[in-house]
């Protein structure tokens, strides 16, 4: 029997012997009770629990595993249906028997369409609960055979998928979808037509439907170009369908091409081969040839001396290097066993070509070689023919597989090394015992597939079984057989067989691993690459691919210093050259975005190992945040600095003038010193009101709106100062700076002045409205206070510009203008130009000083942004 076949017996056995867990529920304690005992009495199997109402029956259910649920129909709250579809949706397909006092056909109409297993009328029978307790056998060995099977189908190593009459897949197990390659939500449902369009007009579509309409099993080998790979698929056709189980034999079918092509090649040498023996005892170089040697180069024995000049002198020159390196390689143990084709001189003076081939068979305690042993092959003689299968013979005892024949009963004839080593006995031992392989397949086929094998009625047997061997238990072997036939008559049962236990074990456990790995690497939030040596990124996880937006593909054709804008090449691989195997350094650098953006990010670059090569492990993190944190913080401590020797010595003067003329004041007792000493106070004021609006304006600006500049600028001008003049013909006028009045309408000390404001601005920017006021106040204030007389205010392709015509500002001066404090006014503070440029910097804008048509100074604001 194979393993498909156990799988479905077993699935049909009788659960007849099982105790049955069976909850009974009806409306009331006593009913329930006389139901269960009801029940109990028709078979003693039957382990009954009696609930009241669907509540306890769900309570008991979560409590206790019940293999069925047997409920009256009509219960204390809603009836048996009810209590079936909260059934199927907390504890899924458990049997469910419905049991009715008398037949009605629109309650079994509602019972059937819920999907009840069961339904019993209590009046239609005259043992009724004979009757029920046959129902409960049913539906729960129904559940129970169904279970297993699909268990049987999950655990069994060939893949497996049913087909219904329609050619519609209806179940998948996971050997299935994994050799497919396809989820097996995306197949089921669907004709296997519409799943495989390949499959039209094949070998295998013919298999497929001959076997469907005879109802004849069929096993058929097919390579599906799908998925590359040769499969032997078992066809059984049902009432219902067909069932087919399949296997990958691709690796097998290669070795059976191997072994084909390496048996013909030894046959034809066998036809024409001829051998000399040699045997060298390293310690003092004598070799001793055999008489065919000797033969073989046209030499009588006698005339061989046994030294290895004999056959150094022999071997021509051109060879001769070659040969005794192939030689050392094999002393040296670097080759299993020596092989060299040279050619070697006949006695006649002609140049054979020779197959000398040999191994060490003996060292000593250091272990040197002192003994070796081969053969010469003359590859054109008959004698090499028989040398040849003596090699093939060697060559099949060297396989790392079980290789081996057996005669129609099942008894080992010939045996390789390594059938010989998992039976724990030599060959000739083994040779005529009957094979544990053999009596495993019959004990697990439906049949005799082997005898089937040897009468012809099938050509291969192959699959997988649980073998007991001698050195472990429950070995998973893999196995092939292949009928032999030998000028058209039986001759014995080809046997190749592999232990894949260890096999299995190790794929189950890499597959477990890399899909962790896996998961971490590509669900890490960090940006993570893999690059060599040579600096070439050859692996990059999705987190780095979508922040620096490249395409894989993309990616792995970059080199690091692609992406590092701050990279130097020579200086990179002094830094990858100096570190260990495991050591990790950490790195700030920027990377170059695919669009040309960039951003900073802290690399930690670690040296891996991958396969004997080394390779580098980057794991980047944005620190944009950081950055900007740190520059923040670097300007407010500049602000700090600049607010400290503000009070420390900017407004330490009109204290020293405010003391000063109080002395004055107090000790005259003259009236002026007083007025002297308001406007030493109003000088602070303004000093103090400067310094708390510099200190505001820096903060960035998070509300911003649509403002039409020209409106705002005109208006606040008129507002605070007087008309001014627009180009749609308003008056012109001088604007007069009011007594006592600052440029944002606050109270301030100084004389009143006046200047002509021309607004030619059109265009709307997103601001701040108060701080643009501010802005501009300073500006015009600055230009009234450096004698200017004209202000012009206009816009630029992206912001807009403010020009007067005062005496302007020296070219050593323009990086010294916007310092807090500087000023070359006797009436000003210093930090009106500081405020511009705090405020146009809390916008995003850049301020530059440049100087205007008529010489003066004119300030642009660009990076503005417009609605």
């Amino acid at each position: 029997m194979t393993e498909r076949d156990e799988g479905v017996s077993v699935g049909d056995m009788s659960a007849s012997s099982a105790t049955i867990d069976v909850l009974v529920v009806a409306a009331d304690v006593d009913a329930a009770d006389a139901t269960a005992t009801a029940i109990g009495r028709r078979d003693d199997r039957f382990a009954v629990t009696a609930v009241a109402g669907p509540d306890e029956a769900l309570h008991a259910l979560d409590c206790e595993p019940f293999e069925c649920v047997v409920s009256r129909y009509d219960l204390s709250e809603g009836h048996g249906v009810d209590l079936l579809d909260a059934v199927r949706d907390r504890h899924g397909d458990v049997p469910f028997v419905l049991l009715v006092e008398d037949g009605s056909a629109t309650v079994a109409s509602e019972a059937v369409s819920a999907g009840v297993d069961e339904y019993v009328p209590k009046g239609g029978f005259s043992d009724p609960f004979e009757t029920l307790a046959s129902r409960i056998d049913d539906a729960v060995s129904r559940a129970r055979t169904e279970q297993r099977l699909a268990d049987h189908l999950d655990r069994m190593t060939d893949a497996f998928c049913g087909l219904d009459d329609d050619w519609r897949l209806t179940y998948l197990n996971d050997h299935a979808t994994d050799l497919l390659d396809r989820d097996a939500e995306e197949l089921l449902g669907r004709r296997i037509w519409d799943c495989f369009r390949g499959l039209d007009g094949t070998a295998l579509e013919s298999e497929l439907r001959s076997a469907m309409v005879t109802g004849e099993p069929t096993t058929v080998e097919y390579h599906a170009d799908l998925i590359d790979a040769d499969l032997e698929i078992d066809l059984y056709p049902s009432v219902t369908g067909l069932s087919a189980y399949f296997r990958d034999i691709t690796e097998r079918k290669e070795r059976e091409r191997e072994l084909r092509e390496l048996s013909d090649r030894l046959r034809l040498a066998v036809e024409g081969a001829d051998v000399g023996v040699w045997d060298w005892d390293l310690r003092t170089d004598e070799v001793r040839f055999d008489d065919r040697w000797a033969e073989m180069l046209d030499h009588d024995p006698s005339e061989i001396t046994f030294d290895l000049s004999e056959w150094e002198d022999r071997v021509h020159p051109d060879d001769l290097d070659s040969v005794w390196a192939a030689l050392e390689a094999h002393f040296d143990g670097e080759t299993e066993y020596y092989q060299f084709d040279h050619r070697l001189r006949s006695n006649h003076g002609d140049w054979l070509w020779i197959r000398d081939r040999g191994r060490v068979v003996e060292r000593d305690d250091d272990g040197e070689p002192v003994r070796a042993v081969g053969i010469h092959l003359d590859v054109t003689e008959e004698k090499a023919r028989e040398r040849a299968l003596e090699r093939y013979r060697r060559l099949i005892d060297e396989l790392p597989e079980g290789v081996c024949e057996y005669d129609a009963d099942g008894r080992f004839t010939v045996v390789n090394d390594y059938v010989a080593s998992t039976h724990g006995v030599s060959p000739v031992e083994l040779t005529g015992r009957p094979s544990p392989l053999v009596d495993r397949i019959r004990e697990t086929a439906d049949g005799d597939p082997f005898t089937e094998l040897v009468e012809g009625a099938r050509e291969t047997l192959s699959g997988t079984v649980e073998l007991d061997l001698p050195d472990r238990s429950g070995a998973i072997v893999d196995f092939e057989l292949q009928r032999l036939l030998i000028d058209g008559e039986f001759d014995g049962v080809l046997g190749i067989s592999r232990d894949v236990t260890d096999e299995r074990r190790r794929q189950r456990r890499l597959e477990r691993t890399s899909a962790r790995l896996e998961a971490l690497y590509e669900g890490s939030p960090d940006m993570i690459d893999i690059h060599d040596e040579a600096g070439q990124i050859v692996d990059a996880n999705r987190a780095m691919l979508a922040e620096l937006s490249y395409g894989r593909e993309d990616i792995v054709e970059l080199a690091v210093w692609d992406i590092d804008e701050q990279m130097d090449r020579t200086e990179a691989f002094d830094v990858w050259d100096g570190l260990e195997t495991g050591e990790t350094v950490r790195l700030e650098t920027t990377f170059r975005r695919a669009d040309g953006t960039s951003l900073p990010v802290e690399v930690h670059v670690r040296r891996i190992d991958v396969q004997g090569e080394s390779r580098f492990l980057a794991s980047s993190r944005d620190i944009s945040d950081r950055k900007a944190y740190e520059r923040r913080i670097e300007r407010e401590n500049e602000r700090l600095n600049e607010f400290a020797s503000i009070v420390s010595h900017d407004l330490r003067n009109p204290l020293n003038v405010l003391s000063g003329y109080l002395h004055l004041a107090m000790e005259t007792g003259n009236d002026d010193y007083y007025e002297r000493c308001e406007r030493a106070l109003d000088e602070m004021e303004r000093l103090i009101e400067d310094v708390l609006t510099l200190a505001r304006q820096g903060d960035a600006v998070d509300d911003v709106e649509a403002i039409d500049l020209r409106e705002l600028a005109t208006r606040y001008a008129e507002d605070e100062f007087s008309p001014v003049d627009v180009p749609d013909g308003s008056t012109d006028g001088d604007v007069a700076l009011p007594d006592g009045v600052s440029t944002d309408g606050e109270p301030d000390a100084g004389s009143g002045v006046s200047i002509d404001v021309a607004v030619e601005a059109d265009q709307a920017l997103f601001a701040d409205a108060g701080r643009l006021k501010r802005l501009l106040g300073n500006l015009l204030r600055n230009a009234a206070e450096h004698g200017g007389s004209r202000v012009v205010i206009d816009d630029l392709p992206d912001g807009f510009y403010v020009a007067d015509d005062g005496p302007g500002i020296p070219d050593d001066r323009l990086d010294a203008v916007f310092e807090s404090g500087y000023s070359t006014s006797e009436t000003g503070t210093g930090f009106g130009l500081a405020i511009v440029e705090s405020i146009a910097e809390a916008h995003g804008w850049e301020v530059t000083l440049t100087a205007s048509e008529s010489g003066g100074a004119r300030f642009e604001f660009t990076g503005v942004d417009r609605p």
